[in-house]
């Protein structure tokens, strides 16, 4: 019985596709949104995709619109724009252009 369970698990995963597992295999980052401190993980895609899972169970898709260097312009799942600014260490700081206000974090997000 477990090891149909453990297939099935496998399985589901295997058809979630591999951002999902990477997303499962990442460990918790410390990270922000609104500077308010809370966990997330996150994956990357060949495609310049980034998906952000926090800790509270919500998650985000962002796709990239504009590749650059330091900064990125990627488009969230609900149609809103984020400038990402990869920083020395490799911390990433997603930014609403609308508001400019950046947070600096290991990942964070400012609307």
């Amino acid at each position: 019985m477990q090891r149909h369970l453990a297939r099935a698990a496998l399985a589901l995963a295997l058809l979630s596709g591999p951002m999902a597992l990477a997303a499962l295999a990442e460990p918790w980052k410390t990270c922000a949104f609104n500077d308010q401190p809370i966990r997330c993980r996150d994956s990357h895609a060949a495609d310049g995709t980034v998906r952000i899972v926090w800790e509270d169970g919500k998650a985000m898709t962002y796709r990239l619109v504009e590749e650059g260097f330091p900064v990125s312009t990627l488009r969230d799942s609900l149609g809103g724009t984020w400038e990402r600014q990869v920083l020395v260490q490799g911390n990433a700081v997603f930014t609403d252009p609308a508001n400019r206000q950046p947070d600096l974090c290991a990942a964070a997000l400012r609307r």
